[in-house]
C-alpha cells in the first residue's frame, strides 16, 4: 500500500541531510575551476604559484583518493553502519579543506586533495546504500536522484564564491558544509536493515517506525517481517568477493554497473568539471568565463532537481539514452569548434557563444540522467550480501576512470590539441549509447526483489524456475 508523502517526510529529510555529505565532495570537485587558473597566475593573491602539470596533478590526486576510500567504506560499512561510515568519511573532507588554506607549497595540495577524495569514495559508496535501505520503492529513484543533485549544488556553491573571493576565503566558505552535515545528520536514524543485521531488532523497529511516519502497527510488523526474513537470508549467505560472479544476476550488475561507468567517465565529466573556466575561456564569448561557469552549475542544479521528478515518471533506461545522445552532440559541437579555431586557424570571434553553449549543454543534459543514474542504481542491482563489495568495485573502476581521463586530458590537449580529447569524448558516449540500448534494464517501480528476479531469470523461464532463483538471491525485499 502506498503510503502518503507527508507520511514519508523524514525519509526525504534524511535522504537529504545525508547526501549533505555529497555536497561537500562537490565543493572539492568544483574547487578546481575558479582556483586553477587563479593559482596560475603570477598577478593572484593566492599564497603559491603552480605550473600547468602541477594542476593536473592537483586534479587528478582527489579522484585518486577515491580509490581506498571505497575499499575502506567496504570494510567498515558493515562494521560501523551506514550512519557512522558517512560520519567517519566528513573527517578527511573536513581536513582536505584545512590543508588547503595553510597549504605553501604544491605538495601540500597534493596531500589535501588526497586525503579529501577519501573522504569522497567512502561517500559514494555508503550513499547510495544508505538511501537505498530507507527508502520506499516509489520514491527511491527521486531519494536516490539526490546524491548526484547535492554534488551538482556543491560545484555551483564553489564555483558561484570562488571567483569573488580570495584563495583562502574559499577554503572557509566550503568548510561550512562538512559542519552543517555533521550537525544534522547526526540525529538521523540508521538502516533498519544494518540494525537487524546486528541484532539490535528493538532499534531497527523504532527507526522503521520513524521512517513509515506512524503506519498501522499492522503494517509495520508486515514490513519489519520482510525485512528479518532478508536480513536473515544474507547473514546466512555472507557475500564476498567470489559470490559476484556465482550467479548470473550478479555478474549482469557487475557488468552494467561497471559499463555505465565507463561511459559516464570517458564522457569527460570529471575533466570537463574540473577544467571548466579553463574550457569556455578559449571561447571569447561575450560573456566572462567564470560567469558562464556560475550560469551553468544554476542549470545543473536544475536539471538535477528536475531528474529526481523525471527518473520516477520516464524510466531509468530513457533518461539514460537520450541524455548520453544529447552530450555526445554537444562535446562533437564543442569539438569542431575547437578544431575549426586551433587547427585550422579560422577566426571565430563571435562565434564563442558556441563553444559556451555546447559545454553548458552537456553538463546540463547529463545531469538529467547520465550523470546520477549511475550512481543511483547502484543502490538497485545487488543483493544485500555483495552490496558493499559489489559498489565498492564500481566506485574504484569509477575513480580510476576519472583519474584517468582527467590527467590524460590535460596530456592529450597538451600535445594533440583540445579537439581531440573532445572527440575522444563524443566517440565514448555514442557507443555508450549502444551498451544502454542492449544491456541496461529498466529498474522503475521495481521493487528490489523483482529486480533481482530480473536479472537472474530470463523472461522465457519458467515459473517454478524463477521461485527457485528467488530462494538463492539475497536482496532487500
Amino acid at each position: 500500500m502506498e503510503q502518503p508523502r507527508a507520511k514519508r517526510l523524514l525519509q526525504y529529510i534524511t535522504a537529504f541531510t545525508a547526501t549533505l555529505s555529497l555536497g561537500t565532495a562537490g565543493t572539492h570537485i568544483g574547487w578546481t575551476s575558479p582556483m586553477l587558473p587563479m593559482l596560475q597566475s603570477s598577478n593572484s593573491s593566492a599564497p603559491l604559484l603552480i605550473t600547468s602539470d602541477e594542476a593536473s596533478w592537483i586534479t587528478s590526486f582527489l579522484l585518486l583518493g577515491n580509490v581506498p576510500g571505497c575499499i575502506l567504506a567496504a570494510f567498515i560499512v558493515d562494521w560501523c553502519g551506514r550512519k557512522t561510515t558517512l560520519l567517519i568519511a566528513n573527517i578527511p573532507q573536513f581536513m582536505g579543506y584545512i590543508l588547503i588554506i595553510i597549504a605553501w607549497n604544491p605538495y601540500i595540495l597534493y596531500a589535501a586533495r588526497l586525503i579529501s577524495g577519501i573522504g569522497q569514495g567512502m561517500v559514494y559508496v555508503t550513499c547510495p546504500m544508505y538511501i537505498g535501505e530507507i527508502a520506499d520503492k516509489e520514491i527511491r529513484g527521486c531519494l536516490g536522484s539526490l546524491i548526484k543533485l547535492m554534488v551538482t549544488f556543491g560545484e555551483l556553491y564553489a564555483h558561484a564564491i570562488g571567483p569573488f573571493v580570495s584563495y583562502k576565503m574559499l577554503g572557509y566558505y566550503n568548510l561550512i558544509l562538512p559542519v552543517l552535515f555533521f550537525f544534522l545528520f547526526t540525529s538521523m536514524p540508521e538502516s533498519p536493515y544494518f540494525l537487524l543485521m546486528v541484532r539490535r531488532n528493538d532499534d531497527a523497529m523504532k527507526n522503521l517506525k520513524r521512517l513509515k511516519g506512524g503506519i498501522s502497527k499492522d503494517q509495520l510488523e508486515m514490513e519489519m517481517d520482510q525485512i528479518k526474513k532478508t536480513v536473515d537470508n544474507d547473514l546466512s549467505n555472507r557475500g564476498h568477493l567470489s559470490d559476484i560472479f556465482k550467479t548470473r544476476g550478479n555478474r549482469r550488475a557487475i557488468f552494467i554497473s561497471c559499463g555505465l561507468q565507463f561511459v559516464l567517465q570517458c564522457s569527460g565529466i570529471s575533466a570537463i568539471e574540473s577544467y571548466t573556466q579553463e574550457i569556455l575561456e578559449k571561447g571569447d564569448a561575450f560573456l566572462p568565463a567564470s560567469v558562464s561557469v556560475i550560469l551553468m552549475s544554476v542549470l545543473q542544479l536544475i536539471a538535477g532537481i528536475g531528474a529526481t521528478l523525471l527518473v520516477d515518471k520516464l524510466g531509468r533506461r530513457s533518461l539514460l539514452m537520450s541524455t548520453t545522445f544529447l552530450g555526445g552532440s554537444a562535446l562533437t559541437i564543442a569539438g569542431a569548434f575547437c578544431f575549426l579555431k586551433f587547427k585550422l586557424g579560422i577566426n571565430t570571434t563571435g562565434y564563442g557563444w558556441l563553444l559556451h553553449t555546447s559545454v553548458i549543454f552537456y553538463e546540463l543534459i547529463i545531469a538529467l540522467g547520465l550523470n546520477p543514474l549511475p550512481y543511483m542504481m547502484l543502490g538497485e542491482l545487488f543483493p544485500t550480501s555483495i552490496k558493499g563489495v559489489a559498489v565498492s568495485i564500481a566506485n574504484i573502476l569509477a575513480s580510476f576512470l576519472a583519474f584517468f581521463v582527467s590527467k590524460m586530458y590535460q596530456v592529450i590537449a597538451d600535445y594533440y590539441g583540445v579537439y581531440t580529447s573532445f572527440g575522444w569524448f563524443a566517440a565514448s558516449c555514442f557507443l555508450g549509447l549502444i551498451f544502454i540500448a542492449f544491456y541496461v534494464p529498466e529498474t522503475k517501480g521495481k521493487s528490489l526483489l523483482e529486480i533481482q528476479e530480473e536479472l537472474n531469470c530470463k523472461k522465457k523461464n519458467k515459473t517454478s524456475e524463477k521461485k527457485n532463483i528467488e530462494l538463492q538471491i539475497s536482496t532487500i525485499a
